[in-house]
Formats: structure tokens, sequence, C-alpha cells
């Protein structure tokens, strides 16, 4: 699956850049890493307690990519891909469930810039929509009683960028996922199979990466 997704992203880039290679400030790529700090429990399996057995992704390291493309000098298109895994625990125990999970994030936004990139340093915000993919399974590498979902919502951000030289920035990324995250589970011992309880989740990520422009500044 992640294959197919980087092979979409790219077909997509290729699309896009013949119709905005022209418009300033031109493309750029951002890889980064970062943490995402997951803000609330994740579920709420069927048969268990509200209050009691929520799970919640622990913090996971994260990396991945970021394509720019500028439709002026304030604004740009961006798509990217995140990826990282960490494991479930039990919220109110803060210990392991036995759950792995693999997550990774896909967005497209529009952003502005408050400040122009031409500067020394600059601030963009950005809004749009964001999907969040898990993939779960138990330690021992089993397949888990959770199915695999893609959650869809919206991701804002902001974007603070230094100029190291005339080719190459620094940027300190701070997002935000919001969307609502539900999953299908096999009966395992005793509890049933079902739904888990369809709950809002805040994904909050932070990262660090540079701005390579491949087109324009």
């Amino acid at each position: 699956m992640i294959r197919r997704l980087f092979g979409a992203l790219g077909i997509a880039t290729l699309v896009a850049i013949p119709a905005f290679a022209q418009a300033k400030p031109g493309v750029a790529i951002s890889p980064f890493f970062g943490v995402t700090i997951p803000m609330q429990d994740l579920l709420l399996r069927p048969g268990l307690v509200a209050g009691v057995d929520q799970e919640k992704q622990s913090v996971l390291g994260v990396v991945g990519g970021r394509i720019s493309v500028g439709l002026s000098p304030r604004i740009e298109l961006e798509a990217e891909l995140g990826y990282g895994t960490s494991g479930l625990k039990i919220s109110t125990l803060s210990s392991p469930s036995g759950t792995d999970v693999k997550l990774l994030t896909m967005s497209g936004r529009i952003a502005y810039r408050v400040k122009p990139v031409i500067e020394p340093f600059w601030l963009t915000v950005q809004a749009g929509v964001g999907a969040v993919n898990r993939k779960f399974s138990e330690n021992s590498g089993l397949p888990s009683a959770i199915g695999n979902k893609t959650n869809v919502g919206g991701v804002i951000g902001t974007t603070l960028g230094f100029r190291a030289t005339d080719r190459l920035a620094v940027v300190i990324g701070v997002d935000a996922f919001v969307y609502n995250a539900s999953f299908d589970v096999a009966a395992t011992g005793s509890q049933p199979a079902g739904t888990t309880q369809s709950l809002t989740q805040t994904d909050l990520r932070l990262s660090l990466g540079v701005r390579v422009p491949l087109l324009g500044l």
C-alpha cells in the first residue's frame, strides 16, 4: 500500500509541475523528521469499559517529505507524506496493550506565506485535507484483531523557515491532523467482534527539516 501511495504522489507531482513551473516562487521539496503526539484516546473495543479500557497510540517518531508548488510569491500548493510506528497503550495504566501500529499520513494543503520566502526567515500557515492510515499487528508480528483503516479529516499547520544559504533553508513545522477514527475488530477472548467507538482525534506533529528548491526560489 505504501508503494502505491508514494507512486500516486509522484504521478500527481509530475502532473502539477508542468502546470505551475512558471509560477513564482517555483517548486521545492522539504524532507523532514519529527514526532507525532496523539492527544486523545484512539479506540474503545466492544465489550470493554469506557473510562477504563481505552487505548491510545504512543508518541511516535515520524519521517516524511513535502512537495511545494508556487502559485505566487505568497501562495503555494503542498502535498505531503509522513510515516512512523509505535505501540498502543492502555490509557489509564500507561502500559503497552500488545499491539503495534504503523501510521502513514497524507495531506494536500494551500499555504499562505505571512512573510515571503526571499527574506532571511519566513512564516507560512497551511490548511487542507489530511488522511491517516493505520496498520495494526501484534508485538509477535501476527495480524491484529483490529482492522486496518484510513480516516480522513482536516489538517492545519504553520512552518517557520530560516535561510541557511542561497539555495537551502531550515524549516520547523507544527501540524495538527483532526479527524474521527473508528475501527472494525474481530472477536478475541471474551471481547466480541464489532466496531470501536468513533472518537475525535487530534494528532500534533512537530518536525524539523530542510527546504531544497528545484525550480525558482
